[in-house]
């Protein structure tokens, strides 16, 4: 029974490192289609002040346009802002916007990123809601990219993973 006993934990590790091995085959790799670029234009900051992690400060979102192969021309209202945190060598950002398309869909745009170092760019993740069944498709997409400050606020530019 002894024997048995440390068979028995080489077996399960040996039949585990098999089925890793079997699972470990390559995936089909993404690819990336450009999405949009946006002029973003912001208003006066507001400045929380200092809280533990950082220096907190409220950046409004007025207006702004961005255009991109699959979407018509598109306005940003000034329902949003850029809710940004500030601490030694880095800068986070948390920006919430409202999107109005040419033909009256609304695009809520969510981004948040870091910028390390002092190239000006924050490299930014993004998540969509809209309820037109036009942009439905942006739900589900897995979007990424630059904002970079502009003489009026941010320029952004955005990719998507595509799948073939």
């Amino acid at each position: 029974m002894r024997s048995f006993s440390i068979l028995l934990p080489s077996l399960v590790f040996f039949l585990g490192a098999a089925t890793v091995q079997a699972q470990a085959a390559p995936t089909l790799a993404p690819t990336v289609q450009f999405l949009y670029s946006a002029n973003i234009t912001v208003g006066l900051p507001v400045d929380v002040g200092a809280i533990p992690a950082g220096n907190v400060t409220v950046i409004p979102v007025i207006g702004g346009l961005s255009l991109g192969p699959r979407s018509r021309v598109r306005k940003m209202l000034a329902l949003g802002a850029d809710w940004s945190m500030q601490t030694t060598g880095f800068y986070y950002s948390d920006m919430r916007a409202l999107i109005r398309t040419n033909d009256n869909s609304h695009i809520n745009v969510q981004m948040s990123g870091l910028q390390q170092g002092s190239n000006n760019t924050i490299y930014v993740r993004t998540t969509f809601q809209t309820g037109s069944k036009e942009y439905w498709w942006l739900n589900y997409a897995f979007a990424f990219g630059t904002m970079r400050p502009s003489g009026t606020g941010f320029v952004v530019d955005m990719w998507q993973m595509a799948y073939t």
